[in-house]
């Protein structure tokens, strides 16, 4: 087999993005929910609790743009508002059952089909995703200091 070039590379990395980024179209879909709030609900399932200021600063919105739709979250009995200890001003987000079941099915799906393209690559994938993780997170200091 010949070695990848970087187009080969640059094109298979595109179809895993646009991959996911229809499966989380799917499945926010089928939640009822926007992707960037399913996106919310694993940060606080990865946390355990979140404040809106931590979910704002992830998903790259503004302040506003996630009072809102920490809103619809609450108002879909996805999400609940409990007081925060640290800040009395501010909140934290926890997850409510109906929130931590359309979690589970998300890691359901990924799960099973992670499960499967390792199994089928000799059980490396894990490997090669933290690498990917961690040239992803290089390049991006890079271009950080690139900027300044």
């Amino acid at each position: 087999m010949a070695p990848s070039t970087d187009a080969d590379l640059m094109a298979a990395f595109a179809a895993v993005v646009r991959a996911n980024t229809s499966l989380v179209s799917e499945l926010s879909a089928r939640a009822g929910i926007h992707e960037n709030a399913l996106r919310a609900l694993v940060l606080v399932s990865d946390t355990g609790y979140s404040t809106p200021t931590e979910v704002a600063g992830y998903l790259g919105l503004t302040s506003g743009a996630v009072t809102n739709m920490i809103d619809r979250m609450s108002a879909a009995g996805l999400v609940e508002r409990a007081p925060n200890p640290s800040d009395r001003r501010g909140s934290l987000l926890r997850l409510l059952p109906d929130g931590e079941a359309v979690v589970d099915d998300y890691r359901a799906r990924y799960g099973a089909m992670l499960r499967t393209v390792d199994g089928s690559h000799g059980g490396e994938l894990h490997q090669v995703l933290n690498d990917l993780a961690t040239g992803l997170y290089d390049q991006a200091a890079h271009a950080m200091g690139d900027r300044g």
